[in-house]
This record gives structure tokens, C-alpha cells and sequence, in this order.
């Protein structure tokens, strides 16, 4: 009888997930998390263990040596060029910053990992370390774009221009993914109590 009574917007039983995990958005925006920041512990790692060809990048952009060799192309951004010696000073300001970064990362896809596995809703903790990882994550690349405009590197390394971009526009859409999930699932809770 009193199954007949109850409202069929009463809570739900302890047992069952949470909105969001039923989903599969949660999923969707883990797994995206856990691709980006395995890229970025491995452009870490690349760093680190092939750190010659990385200085040697990252100097080729900085002492804008490609532009001052063109008689046409950059001529009034050569004044803006750094001596070689500050490369692997740089380089290593980077490295750091990007095992922060990716530190920061592993810590929110852990989180959404346990959102996964939990009956309990952990969602608003998830989303926050997410954004919290993701603006690191932002700045790098975005910092690498304005660097690079700096240096004028558009003109010669177009491909490095490109990775740069597609990461901060990869990250910008799992931060947009994830922080749709709580009206996603406000939405198929409206939905599920139908």
C-alpha cells in the first residue's frame, strides 16, 4: 500500500548512481580528461628525456634566427630576438610548469574516476579540480601562442603554431563538456521523474 502512496518524485534509494553517472556524460568528459593529460605527460616527458631538441626548438624561436635569414619575411620583428643562452632557462620554466600542471590533471581525472565508481554524488568536487587543471592547461598554450606571435614563429614553424591551437581548443571543449554536466543532469533527472 504504501508503494501505491509514495510520490514518484521521492528520492531515490541509496544503491542508485547518481544521475550523472547513469549518463554517460561523466564518462565521456573522464576519458576526454585522461587523453588530454596523458598528451601533456607525455609532451612533459618528451621534454625531459629529449631535451636537446627541445632546446634547440625553442630557441630557434626565440633567437628568430629563420626570419633574420629571410630578407622579406619578419624584418620588423627581428629587434625582438633573445640571445641562445636563454633557451634552456625557458625550457625548464616550461618543464615545470607543465609537470604542475599535468600533477593538477591526474588529480581531477582521479577525482572523476571516483565520481565513477561512487554512489555518492562527487560531481561538484570533479568539476572543480577540472577547471582548476584546465586553466593551467589554457595558459600553457595560450601562453605558447602569444609567446609565438611574439617571436614571429607563424612565419616559419606553422606545424608547432597548430599543435598549440588544437590543444587549447581540445581543452576549452572538455571544459565545456564537463561543466554542462550538472544541467545535463538536471535535465534527464527532470526527465526520470516523468
Amino acid at each position: 500500500m504504501t508503494a501505491l502512496l509514495s510520490s514518484p518524485t521521492e528520492a531515490k534509494p541509496a544503491t542508485a548512481k547518481p544521475i550523472h553517472n547513469r549518463s554517460g556524460l561523466l564518462l565521456l568528459s573522464v576519458v576526454l580528461l585522461a587523453g588530454v593529460t596523458a598528451w601533456l605527460t607525455l609532451i612533459a616527458i618528451n621534454n625531459i628525456n629529449d631535451f636537446g631538441t627541445n632546446k634547440a626548438l625553442l630557441q630557434a624561436t626565440m633567437n628568430m634566427e629563420a626570419l633574420i635569414d629571410d630578407p622579406v619575411r619578419g624584418n620588423g620583428l627581428e629587434w625582438r630576438a633573445l640571445p641562445n643562452e636563454l633557451a634552456a632557462p625557458a625550457l625548464i620554466a616550461v618543464i615545470i610548469y607543465q609537470l604542475a600542471t599535468v600533477a593538477l590533471m591526474w588529480r581531477a581525472v582521479a577525482t572523476g574516476v571516483q565520481a565513477l565508481r561512487s554512489d555518492s554524488p562527487s560531481l561538484l568536487a570533479y568539476i572543480s579540480r577540472v577547471n582548476h587543471s584546465l586553466v593551467l592547461f589554457l595558459l600553457l598554450f595560450a601562453g605558447f601562442l602569444i609567446s609565438g606571435l611574439y617571436f614571429g614563429y607563424w612565419l616559419h614553424l606553422g606545424p608547432v603554431q597548430m599543435v598549440h591551437f588544437t590543444l587549447l581548443i581540445i581543452g576549452t571543449l572538455v571544459a565545456l563538456l564537463t561543466n554542462i554536466l550538472p544541467v545535463a543532469s538536471r535535465a534527464l533527472e527532470r526527465e526520470t521523474a516523468r
